[in-house]
């Protein structure tokens, strides 16, 4: 059967709501409150959660891991600088009382992604994301970085897309894979070289951040031979944050963290 798709444009794809019917005719994205950014500007695809067995949904779109305003942003500032820690705009800075608590995210949507120092001339990535506390004297305190990856697909399954916006809700019949080798080939190289560069940044005490599906932490897990051993935030640490959608077809699923591991 190959991939079939669990959420489209935000709903389940047998969620015929008006709410899920507008959005998907005006291929609207709930979790960034936008439009759609999966696929061609055009011509969104809408695909958030697919599966290839049932009851194993795995989020195909990083905007799927932003639902309810992008709390996994949240997570990370509250583990990284303390409870009270809270996620703020880049343009509320100025209107802001500082208190030491406040966290400044800087990323798509949220300013803009920021480009990590070069070393010895080689490289030129961007994080997703930059968490950056601010003191109470509105200075720059500490910052971690955090990289949010779910999994690319093999083949197309604009068949699918073009039978959902005939109304066809049944799975389509299609030859679409998870790219899983990008784990190796991709997610992983880039992991390692951002964790390197991130160490000698001297306001960047606990490192990198990876916010992924638990599917794809487990396949890191596999490649790298499990065992890896549990270590205090520092430089040079990254943390993982795997997340599952939990719930029934038919229903918005919930977002949920499984655990926080550092190594």
């Amino acid at each position: 059967m190959g991939l079939i798709i669990d959420e489209w444009f935000g709903y389940d794809v047998a969620d015929t709501s008006p709410e899920a019917l507008s959005g998907q005719s005006h291929s609207l994205c709930p979790f960034i409150d936008a439009t759609c950014t999966k696929g061609p500007s055009a011509s969104p695809t809408g695909a958030c959660s697919a599966h290839q067995t049932r009851g194993n949904t795995l989020a195909i779109c990083p905007n799927r891991l932003y639902d309810a305003g992008y709390r996994v942003l949240s997570n990370v500032a509250r583990e990284a600088f303390g409870t009270s820690a809270t996620v703020i705009h880049p343009d509320e800075f100025h209107a802001t009382v500082h208190d030491g608590t406040k966290v400044v995210a800087f990323g798509k949507g949220y300013g803009r992604e920021l480009r990590l120092p070069s070393r010895d001339g080689v490289g030129s990535y961007y994080v997703d994301w930059i968490l950056a506390r601010i003191s109470g004297s509105a200075q720059l305190a500490e910052f971690v970085a955090v990289e949010v990856q779910t999994i690319d697909t093999t083949n197309s399954y604009s068949e699918t897309i073009k039978q959902l916006r005939l109304g066809n809700r049944e799975p389509v019949r299609n030859d679409v894979g998870l790219n899983w080798e990008n784990v190796s080939k991709r997610i992983l190289p880039q992991l390692i070289y951002k964790g390197h560069v991130l160490r000698h940044e001297k306001l960047c005490h606990k490192g990198l951040f990876f916010i992924c599906p638990e599917q794809v932490y487990s396949r890191i897990l596999t490649r790298l031979g499990g065992g890896l051993t549990e270590y205090y935030h520092q430089p040079g640490a990254i943390t993982f944050h795997p997340y599952a959608l939990d719930g029934p077809n038919g229903t918005r699923r919930q977002l949920a963290q499984r655990q926080s591991f550092t190594t």
